[in-house]
C-alpha cells in the first residue's frame, strides 16, 4: 500500500513536470531542444554564431531613427520629422489619451523666420494620425508643440505632451526672403529688376540698389527718440517711403536678394545697415547714411545723396538680424 501511494505521487509529480514544461515551451520561456544541443556544442561555429548576434544587436539599438536630412523625433506615442518642405506628424494616442477617449491633438508650430505661430486640430482616423504641415521657409528655427484634445472638454495649451526643435538649414539664409526682408514679393522683384536693369556686373547693381534707395526713402526723424520706435519691412518701407534706418536696411537686403546677391541686415549701436557680399567679401553697405542727414537747427531731414556710403558705414556691428 505505501508502495503504491509513493507510485502514484511520483506518477502525480511526473504529469505536473509534463503540463508545467509543455506550458513554458508555447511561452517561449524556455530553450528548446535544438537550442539547448547548441548550447551544449561548445566548438568555433558556436563562438562565430554568438558573436553574429551580438553584433546584429548591437547594430538594431544603435539604428538612428532617421527621416532625411533630419533626425525623426519622439514625443511619447509620436513621431515628428521634416520631409519636403512639410513637417510630418504621425502616431497615435498615448495610454492616457487612450484611456479617455482622447478625439486628436492639437498641433502649435512657430516659425521663427517667418515669424509665424499656427494651431491646428487634427483628429484621429482609425486611431492614429498622419499629418503635414507645409513650412514657409526650408530655414531657421521651427518649434512644435503637441498636445491631445477631448471633445467637450476645455484645453490647456500649457499642458502639452511635449515638442520637437529643428533648425532648418536647407536654403542660404541670406538669400532666401523672410518676414521682414520680403524678397520673393511681386512688387519688390519687379522693382529690382527695373533698378538693375542693363548693369552688367553685381557690384553695379549693388550700387544701383543702394542709390535707389537713399535716394526714394525719407527719414521719420520724429520717431527718432521714440521709446519702442517699429521696425520697419521691406514691404512697408516700399509701401510708405518715410522710416527708420531698419526699411532702409531691410528693402536694400530684398532688392539685393531678388537680383541673387546675398544681403545681410546688420545691426549696432543702436542702427542697421547691409552687409552685401561682393566678388566674395562682404562689403558694408549703408543706405541710411546715404540719404541724408538730419539739420540739428530744424530737426528735419535733408535729402543729400552720399555715395561714399555704398562701401561703408561709421557705426561698428554688433550683429545681424535673423531675417
Amino acid at each position: 500500500m505505501h508502495l503504491e501511494v509513493s507510485f502514484l505521487k511520483k506518477l502525480f509529480f511526473v504529469f505536473l513536470l509534463v503540463v508545467a514544461f509543455s506550458y513554458l515551451s508555447q511561452k517561449n520561456l524556455i530553450p528548446t531542444m535544438n537550442q539547448i544541443k547548441s548550447l551544449l556544442n561548445l566548438n568555433e561555429s558556436h563562438g562565430i554564431a554568438h558573436q553574429e548576434k551580438s553584433t546584429q544587436t548591437i547594430a538594431d539599438e544603435s539604428k538612428p531613427l532617421l527621416s532625411g536630412k533630419y533626425q525623426m523625433k519622439e514625443i511619447q506615442t509620436y513621431r515628428v520629422s521634416v520631409e519636403n518642405g512639410q513637417l510630418i506628424v504621425t502616431g497615435h494616442p498615448t495610454p492616457y489619451g487612450k484611456h479617455n477617449q482622447a478625439s486628436g491633438v492639437i498641433l502649435y508650430i512657430q516659425e521663427v523666420r517667418a515669424d509665424k505661430k499656427t494651431t491646428i486640430k487634427v483628429p484621429f482616423s482609425n486611431g492614429e494620425i498622419k499629418y503635414a504641415y507645409p513650412l514657409s521657409y526650408q530655414l531657421g528655427d521651427v518649434v512644435i508643440n503637441l498636445d491631445e484634445f477631448y471633445n467637450g472638454k476645455e484645453n490647456d495649451p500649457n499642458k502639452v505632451l511635449g515638442f520637437a526643435q529643428y533648425h532648418l538649414t536647407d536654403s542660404d539664409p541670406y538669400l532666401t526672403p523672410s518676414y521682414m526682408v520680403q524678397s520673393d514679393n511681386p512688387a519688390l522683384k519687379a522693382l529690382a529688376e527695373n533698378i538693375t536693369s542693363g548693369k552688367e556686373s553685381e557690384t553695379e547693381k549693388s550700387m544701383a540698389i543702394f542709390k535707389w534707395v537713399a535716394k526714394n526713402v525719407t527719414y521719420n526723424v520724429p520717431l527718432i527718440n521714440a521709446v519702442d520706435p517699429p521696425i520697419y519691412s521691406a514691404l512697408q518701407t516700399y509701401q510708405s517711403r518715410v522710416v527708420l534706418c531698419s526699411g532702409y536696411a531691410d528693402l536694400s537686403a530684398a532688392l539685393h536678394r531678388a537680383e541673387g546677391i546675398p544681403a545681410k541686415v546688420a545691426y549696432g549701436e543702436n542702427h542697421a545697415w547691409n552687409e552685401v557680399l561682393l566678388n566674395g567679401v562682404w562689403q558694408s553697405e549703408d543706405p541710411t547714411f546715404g540719404s541724408g542727414y538730419i539739420n540739428i537747427s530744424t530737426n528735419k531731414f535733408v535729402p543729400s545723396y552720399q555715395a561714399v556710403y555704398f562701401s561703408k558705414t561709421d557705426k561698428h556691428k554688433e550683429g545681424e538680424y535673423p531675417w
